[in-house]
């Protein structure tokens, strides 16, 4: 999960673990508020994301490899494409949608964009606004701040903004088309479309409003009774409209809700909206973030210890509990919590990257080798796990491979630098040249990384 809220670019302090670490990200031409945003890394968040869509991508044509899922630490709903096969979720977006039927139906809307080149309709609209650091920012997403990375979460920055407020507001027609692919993409996979019709029922008296009270998803996609009325046509004819998610989907639904909230919230308000009388697992989830924000370890390790109790083979459990104990200097302790969630999610990039940072953090020697092993293969699997490049270059200067240390070093600079001002490489950038050339000192001739 996310640890420091903090913005800058050294250590951030242990005292705000952030959900959602920090990356200062340009407001997508008006879609978003004009002010910097967060994008997080969760690994339970993007996993649950990342099942849902995959079908989808499948059925519209798209690899599943090439589309990239982001996460937007923002207090507005919203979920928009960007920069060609990336599509961003507000927090608040998933906090907002009741079921997993809704998000598989946004996802699938948006995925009819996509395919539909409804994005590449628009290329005109950037001019004048900044379109290259755009492009840089949202392709080079991983961009790192240089503090400890969060459990299950990865920091990143940049950040430049933008105008444009209408580049991302799609016509009606487009709309109207994506959800038709929507529908389609759900039949083929056997799903109820029941879940966007929510949606766009939540959405429907906004356009009434006026724009400084809209959400963003309505200036973004504009709904209508029109749209409405040609998807609920489109559905009667569905043999899957009466499917319901089933229960332990609700329930992963519900898991990722109460870390959101736990994590993106106040602690006053999710203890408020949260007491101890509401035994639901969303609420539980919730209160073990905030009782651990706020500073009471005691009670946080206490409610993360029954859930773990109640769900052993929960990986997030425990990479939660090792977070906890991490972010309050109990770092030895955080590596057996830290070592069971890798255990029971071998596959997850982040989960080992937060393993090898608190046994980094030890420096005991015994622990070097096995920490370098973990940070290698994060890094191939997922290079815009920020931090990642920051803890390898430790693990290689440790080790005493200067030119992968340099290397590394370089790569966490230039994922960093975001778009370049004409004429005006940015400082990341300038970085990045510098540990490139140094790394070439080092490296053998005829070595993969020279």
């Amino acid at each position: 999960m996310p640890k420091s809220w903090s913005f800058s670019p050294a250590y951030p302090s242990r005292r705000r673990p952030a959900i959602l670490a920090a990356v200062l990200l340009v407001t997508i031409l008006g879609v978003m508020p004009a002010s910097a945003l967060s994008l997080i890394r969760d690994a339970e968040t993007e996993e649950l994301l990342r099942s849902y869509a995959t079908p989808i991508f499948t059925v519209a044509g798209l690899n599943p490899r090439s589309v990239n899922i982001y996460l937007v630490n923002d207090n507005q709903i919203n979920a928009f494409v960007s920069g060609g096969q990336n599509i961003f979720f507000t927090t608040e977006l998933l906090l907002e949608l009741d079921t997993p039927g809704e998000i598989k139906g946004v996802i699938a809307h948006e995925v009819g964009h996509i395919a539909g080149g409804h994005l590449a309709r628009t290329q005109d609209a950037m001019k004048g606004t900044g379109a290259l650091a755009i492009a840089s920012m949202v392709l080079g997403v991983g961009v790192a701040a240089l503090g400890a990375p969060e459990v299950g979460m990865g920091v990143m920055t940049g950040g430049t903004h933008v105008a444009g407020r209408n580049f991302l507001a799609y016509s009606r027609s487009q709309e109207s088309s994506a959800d038709q692919a929507a529908a389609t993409y759900l039949d083929s996979i056997g799903e109820s479309g029941e879940g966007l019709l929510e949606v766009m029922h939540k959405f429907s008296g906004q356009e009434l409003l006026s724009e400084q009270r809209q959400d963003p998803f309505v200036r973004s996609h504009p709904v209508s009774l029109d749209r409405i009325g040609a998807l609920e046509a489109r559905l009667e004819k569905s043999a899957f409209r009466a499917r319901k998610d089933p229960p332990e989907l609700i329930e992963a639904h519900h898991r990722m809700q109460g870390k959101l909230y736990g994590f993106v919230k106040p602690t006053a308000q999710t203890m408020r909206k949260f007491p101890a009388s509401d035994t639901s697992i969303k609420a539980k989830i919730a209160r073990t973030v905030a009782y651990y924000l706020q500073g009471d370890l005691d009670k946080g390790l206490k409610e993360i210890d029954a859930l773990i109790a109640q769900s052993p083979d929960n990986p997030f459990y425990h990479e939660l509990k090792g977070q906890m104990l991490f972010e309050n200097g109990r770092i030895r302790e955080s590596i057996a919590p830290h070592s069971k969630a890798v255990e029971l999610k071998p596959d997850s990039p982040l989960l080992r990257v937060n393993l090898a940072q608190a046994m980094l953090t030890l420096e005991d020697p015994a622990l070097l080798k096995p920490s370098l092993e973990a940070l290698e293969l994060s890094m191939r699997q997922d290079p815009e796990i920020a931090i990642g490049w920051h803890q390898l270059a430790i693990a290689y200067a440790r080790d005493g491979q200067e030119g992968m240390a340099a290397l590394a070093t370089a790569e966490r600079f230039f994922r960093a630098s975001g778009g370049d001002a004409p004429g005006r490489p940015s400082p990341n950038r300038r970085d990045a040249l510098l540990q490139a050339t140094r790394a070439l000192k080092f490296l053998p001739a005829g070595s993969p990384a020279r």
